[in-house]
């Protein structure tokens, strides 16, 4: 089979997959926020200042460039997310013909696609995204290590811009720089060469991140970014509520055929590819454990490594019926096709919206537990900068938002909202917020309409 035939395969699974989902604003909750800030952007917000969320901003402007398609806003992240997807497995494929048989290499990207699928990549995680820049960025470490081609600058520069979608990369990072530094002192022994190397692809990978921060900087606003990039990110707590091994044992359940015909690839594996895709996937592994609370999508870069791990068993027929079936189960427990949850999450959203359009004319409303959707759907103003209702209903966020959530709750409700948007209270509820959103409720709101899980209260007044 060649490489166009595996092309178009790839294509048509990843429509095939993916096409019931284009167009549902309510796939994922962090998807919601991201088309928010991307959407914001075009209208002068900038991100950190005007809108927070602590996310690499290579993210928010990945976002922000789909809504330059002429087509509906979901559906143009859709369309570019899917883009990335097939593209992503096509890379896998192309690897897996490299470092082993043939014969895996549509299998390998077929898994890449169905599994995305089945832990949280249906839309546009940022990792649907970053993905293939680390594939890309794998490709072309093993060119320089096999061929030893002069593509490692390249290659980790794609991983720094990788870095500017989601910090996490860094472990995988750090393995393809190691094995580039390897390959050099395997083909030079000379310790010279080596620590220029290092110096050489260290700054390749830090420039998006270092331009990131010099143009915040000039701005005005370096600590704004430095606080969301940096800061935050350690100063966000794991709260006793949180599920931990649950979410780790989900996911654990749903990778464990993947995880096992990936193990017996590397079993079969050959020369230096063993090593170069078990470091990978064992690098993988490492940022996944080590970065909770571990929803499903954070599992999502561990597919790459294992995609192709698995390629280079699935050249044989029972592996390939053991991920086929799997795969094929999988996707119908989920609920795959998913007929009509588009059409009614769209209708669902757009009655919401008239409800609050018509309650609170020009002023803003404020989704305090409840879809960021809603501010996308009617191009509602916002009543604060932190419009992601984690950010200020979880206990988690208490210190890690550069703001105390309570006095940002009470600064809202004291400029009187005309409509509050709340559903049911959540595991790991904030005990301060909570309580002033539903005091506020009980003496100055009434109910106006119910949909999707959350009650729109319109101000008596």
């Amino acid at each position: 089979m060649t490489r166009y035939h595996i092309w178009l395969i790839l294509l048509l699974a990843a429509v095939a997959l993916r096409l019931p989902d284009i167009g549902n604003p309510l796939v994922d909750l962090d998807e919601q926020m991201y088309l928010l800030v991307g959407r914001r952007m075009w209208d002068g917000a900038i991100p950190y200042v005007d809108i927070w969320d602590r996310k690499p901003v290579g993210l928010f402007l990945i976002y922000a460039a789909t809504q330059a398609l002429p087509v509906d806003p979901v559906v143009a992240y859709h369309l570019v997310a899917g883009a990335a997807a097939v593209a992503t497995a096509g890379l896998i494929a192309g690897l897996v013909r490299r470092l082993g048989p043939p014969a895996g290499a549509l299998p390998a990207g077929l898994l890449y696609l169905v599994w995305l699928e089945l832990i949280g990549g249906r839309g546009g995680q940022s990792p649907v995204f970053y993905n293939l820049l680390i594939v890309a960025a794998a490709t072309l470490v093993w060119r320089a290590i096999a061929e030893r081609r002069r593509t490692g600058a390249v290659a980790m520069l794609l991983v720094g811009i990788a870095l500017q979608i989601k910090p996490t990369v860094m472990f995988e990072g750090a393995f393809l720089g190691v094995a580039l530094l390897l390959a050099h002192w395997r083909h030079t022994r000379a310790p010279v060469r080596v620590v220029a190397a290092a110096a050489l692809y260290g700054i390749a990978a830090l420039i998006p991140t270092l331009l990131a921060w010099a143009i915040y900087v000039a701005i005005g606003h370096g600590d704004a970014w430095w606080f969301a990039n940096v800061d935050s990110i350690f100063l966000r707590q794991v709260t006793p509520h949180d599920p931990i091994i649950g979410r780790l044992a989900g996911a654990l359940l749903v990778l464990a055929i993947p995880l096992a015909v990936a193990i017996r690839g590397l079993l079969a594996a050959q020369g230096p590819a063993r090593g170069f895709v078990a470091a990978w996937l064992g690098s993988a592994l490492l940022g996944w454990v080590l970065v909770p609370p571990y929803f499903n999508h954070y599992a999502l870069p561990l597919l790459v490594p294992i995609a192709v791990a698995a390629g280079l068993a699935c050249d044989r027929g029972p592996m390939r019926l053991l991920a086929g079936i799997g795969g094929a189960g999988l996707l119908l427990m989920s609920g795959y096709p998913h007929r009509g949850d588009t059409a009614a999450a769209r209708r669902d959203l757009a009655a919401l919206a008239g409800v609050i359009a018509r309650h609170a004319g020009t002023r803003c409303p404020f989704v305090f537990a409840g879809p960021p959707a809603l501010y996308t759907t009617g191009n509602f103003c916002l009543p604060t900068r932190y419009p992601f209702p984690s950010h200020l209903i979880q206990s988690s966020e208490n210190g890690a938002i550069g703001v105390d959530p309570a006095r940002e709750v009470a600064r809202i409700l004291t400029a009187r909202p005309p409509v509050i948007v709340t559903g049911h209270p959540v595991r790991d509820g904030n005990d301060r917020t909570i309580p002033l959103v539903r005091r506020a409720i009980a003496d100055h709101y009434r109910p106006v309409a119910r949909r999707l899980g959350v009650t729109v209260y319109a101000r008596q007044d």
